[in-house]
């Protein structure tokens, strides 16, 4: 019970610090795709359609 409850603590406490935001980039490909290789970065590209 002691090892659930640590390793509960130690997950949240994780959790709490891996806030950091990630930049977005709207529609602007040739921007993104710049500064993802000035970075050495991949790039997500998020799609969808209304249908």
């Amino acid at each position: 019970m002691k090892r659930l409850l640590l390793a509960s603590l130690l997950l949240v406490a994780s959790a709490a610090q891996a806030k950091e935001v990630l930049p977005w980039i709207e529609n602007d490909y040739t921007k993104a795709i710049a500064r993802a290789k000035s970075a050495d970065l991949p790039v997500f590209v998020e799609a969808w359609a209304p249908w």
